[in-house]
């Protein structure tokens, strides 16, 4: 199934929404730790860089959104997630652990990110 730009852009503004609640309840209601870098905390206190490549990957995944709609929706909803945190809160709120082995703690928006990358690796390898 074929998603046109317009509901791409629609289904990334939803997973910014389902990101953005989770944070908000698990702020309310749970433990997190806030992340002032990127995955496994490199780029620590980096925000405007951080901001900026994340505006960066909304600029290109918007450009070549045509390629693979379903992957760069999913890229497009988690780094908006990733980005709000950054404006607003300064940090990013990671909550989710996996105790099966030391990995450190992620979110919603982690969570999108690492499933567009996969769809891109899939579609990639079956070109060739």
């Amino acid at each position: 199934m074929k998603i046109s730009k317009k509901q791409g852009i629609l289904f990334a503004i939803l997973l910014l929404i389902l990101d953005q609640i989770s944070k908000f309840f698990i702020i309310k209601n749970s433990t997190y730790i806030s992340n002032t870098g990127a995955a496994w905390g490199i780029l620590s206190n980096s925000q405007y860089l951080l901001i900026i490549i994340s505006l960066i990957v909304i600029f290109y995944t918007l450009r070549y959104f045509s390629y693979h709609p379903l992957a760069l929706s999913f890229l497009l909803g988690g780094t908006l997630g990733n980005l709000t945190d950054r404006i607003f809160r300064k940090e990013v709120i990671d909550f989710i652990n996996i105790r099966i082995f030391n990995y450190p703690l992620f979110n919603l928006a982690d969570v999108f990110i690492t499933i567009a990358i996969t769809l891109l690796i899939i579609k990639t390898i079956k070109e060739k």
